[in-house]
């Protein structure tokens, strides 16, 4: 029996693009040496669609992800691959609460996504898994049907594309990466707020994206919101009047980069 689950923990999110990106990075004092730095690839179909980009993976809510750590110069580096489904469906009883594997490979989460201004919350449920990949993945992964894809997704990563969004093997073999996106990741300590802020830079391109997060409860969420906007305009930065998740926006560009 299927079921929506329900989340304990939720991620509040305010969030710059362009020249609102680059004056937020100014006011925050953030520099690149002193963040961790990593190059990330997705993977979905890009289409021209009738408004514009049409991302059959991401509008249907799943999204799959490969991050490479930048410090990791081995022939094989260290990376996570994450598949997300956002806004999260009703899930079989198996994938209704967080599981861990026991040697800690993988993790699966259920939590809220809150994006600024609204902070309207959104269910997500996503299974990470630690892995090694070739160094050369960070630039150029191997294209659609090559089955890169099937080699970096362990077995939890199908099943739970499976039970949960109903894709099989055969159904991702053509799915296109899409990238790299270079990013880079600062922590910092604002009074008031419940725990440490999250600070992530995403460039491309085309793009500069800026995200600003904090984790709260879910009773919490809602005053952890306007806390964090007060804490930015404490910073001298004024939070958008509109807000867009940062994998839509960047895969967005990503799309329209490959002249689309």
């Amino acid at each position: 029996m299927t079921r929506t689950p329900s989340a304990t923990a939720a991620e509040i999110k305010i969030s710059f693009s362009g020249d609102e990106a680059r004056k937020a990075a100014r006011a925050l004092g953030l520099e690149a040496g002193e963040g961790r730095s990593r190059t990330i690839w997705f993977w979905d179909s890009p289409g021209k669609g009738g408004d514009g980009i049409a991302l059959p993976f991401l509008d249907r809510g799943v999204i799959v992800r490969l991050r490479l750590d930048d410090e990791d110069r081995g022939s094989k580096r260290k990376a996570d691959v994450t598949v997300k489904l956002r806004p999260c469906p009703p899930l079989p009883a198996e994938w209704q609460e967080d599981l861990k594997d026991e040697d800690g490979d993988w993790e699966f989460t259920i939590e809220e996504d809150r994006t600024g201004p609204a902070f309207t919350p959104v269910l997500s449920a996503s299974l990470r898994a630690d892995r090694k990949v070739e160094a050369k993945l960070a630039e150029s992964p191997p294209g659609p049907g090559s089955g890169a894809l099937d080699h970096l997704l362990i077995k939890p990563h199908r099943d739970f594309l499976e039970d949960a969004a109903g894709l099989k093997k055969g159904d991702l073999a053509d799915l296109r990466a899409l990238g790299p996106v270079h990013t880079v990741k600062w922590k910092q300590e604002w009074d008031a707020l419940p725990g440490p802020v999250a600070i992530e830079e995403w460039t491309t391109r085309t793009l500069r994206f800026l995200e600003v997060s904090v984790r709260a409860s879910t009773a919490e969420a809602a005053g952890t919101g306007h806390l964090l906007a007060g804490a930015l305009r404490k910073h001298d930065v004024e939070p958008p009047q509109s807000g867009e998740t940062k994998t839509r926006a960047v895969l967005t560009a990503l799309a329209r980069d490959l002249g689309l």
